[in-house]
């Protein structure tokens, strides 16, 4: 009898884990490339892979100055945000983890304009 293969999950498997905390933040990398007012909220690795919340606030299109209301990512959207993503792997950018103090990590923050990541440091009571 063979036995079972066990599956690789976040508990059991370091590699999975960062495969998919990286997957997130090409996510949202391209989510903000391709909607620049895009805000990232949250985004953990779950279960079965990963996601991303993200803010759309109200805007003004420069150009007409009309105002552009907060919306939600449609499927015509995810499809745009899909081929930013395989465009993003596709250059191979080096990927990294930096640990850095509390006050480095709100000054990077601030100067990228994230309120809700600001808002989960916040939230962090104990340094990494």
């Amino acid at each position: 009898k063979e036995a079972a293969e066990e599956l690789p999950t976040n508990e059991n498997d370091d590699e999975l884990l960062r495969i998919r905390h990286s997957s997130a933040h090409v996510m949202a990398m391209a989510v903000q490339q391709t909607f620049p007012e895009a805000q990232v909220t949250i985004g953990p690795w779950i279960d079965n892979g990963f996601y991303y919340d993200f803010y759309f606030p109200e805007t003004t299109d420069a150009e007409t100055g009309e105002t552009i209301p907060s919306r939600k990512l449609t499927e015509p959207d995810l499809k745009k945000v899909k081929k930013s993503m395989d465009k993003i792997i596709g250059k191979n950018y080096p990927i990294t983890m930096e640990e850095v103090s509390r006050e480095e990590a709100k000054r990077r923050i601030e100067e990228i304009g994230e309120p809700f990541k600001l808002e989960i440091l916040d939230s962090i009571k104990t340094e990494p």
